[in-house]
């Protein structure tokens, strides 16, 4: 992994599980300090306590990032704990399912505060922390699901197409502040979140719904699998870093050629 991240910092949002503890982990390998963000305070302990006992290099912050003073919270306590930020993963984001004919007000206001307006707060408050030490990178997940149609996954996929947008308008507005913007869009990825609860839904064994969603997954993308959550944690890592640094206002589609 070398030094990729050595003397930057990073702010991870639901840095608890999944794709996001996927990108803590890279990051914390890659010789960055972490701040692991997660509306689940004992989900980002737990990611902390089994990574970095010490917490020499990671931090767990509990916060509701749809809420904007949280998400100004957060980036708060993470320049104060380390001095800096120069990284900002957009990853926690949430599904409601069921065509737009089942949608109600309240399904909208929950993901369209998780999954977008978490990332506008949160880059909100990075903006200026990140311009005070010559700039950064701010990666925003999206998914490949924002460009490509399929049912029962309205609101959900247009909040990610929003993030799209999102990220391309903020890449103009903040390139001579030296922060790229840029977006990752997964394909089926295997997370335990989703395992088990489709194992409660259909009251199987993890084992058993792991097994279904391998093989769910090779229906859709060319290379007949899901991902693994360390697998679209790369692509991050590496708009996270100075590798990256003629790359602004792109999107990466991480999966297994669904979009083609």
């Amino acid at each position: 992994m070398g030094e990729r991240m050595a003397g930057k910092v990073a702010l991870v949002t639901g840095g608890g599980g999944g794709i996001g503890e996927a990108t803590v982990r890279l990051f914390y390998e890659a010789g960055g300090r972490v701040a692991v963000v997660d509306r689940d305070g004992e989900a980002a302990d737990a990611v902390v306590k089994s990574i970095d006992p010490g917490g020499d290099r990671l931090v767990a912050i509990s916060a509701d990032l749809t809420d904007e003073a949280e998400a100004k919270r957060a980036v708060g306590e993470t320049v104060e704990r380390f001095g800096r930020l120069d990284a900002l993963a957009n990853v926690a984001g949430v599904r409601v399912w069921g065509p737009i004919t089942d949608a109600t007000p309240e399904s909208w206001s929950f993901i369209v505060g998780v999954n977008l307006l978490a990332v506008a707060y949160c880059s909100k408050f990075a903006v200026p922390a990140m311009a005070r030490t010559g700039g950064g990178s701010i990666v925003n997940v999206s998914s490949a699901n924002a460009i490509v149609g399929r049912k029962n996954m309205a609101q959900y996929d247009a909040t990610k197409n929003a993030v799209l947008a999102l990220t391309r308008a903020m890449a103009c507005d903040h390139a001579e502040q030296g922060i790229r913007v840029n977006a990752v869009c997964p394909g089926p990825t295997l997370t335990m979140y989703h395992v088990r609860r489709r194992a409660a839904a259909r009251g199987i064994s993890v084992e058993q719904a792991e097994a279904e969603m391998r093989a769910d997954g090779a229906s859709g993308p060319l290379l007949k699998r899901m991902a693994e959550p360390r697998e679209i944690a790369y692509a991050i890592l590496y708009l996270a870093c100075d590798e990256s640094s003629y790359v602004t206002g792109a999107t990466f589609m991480i999966d297994g050629g669904l979009s083609v």
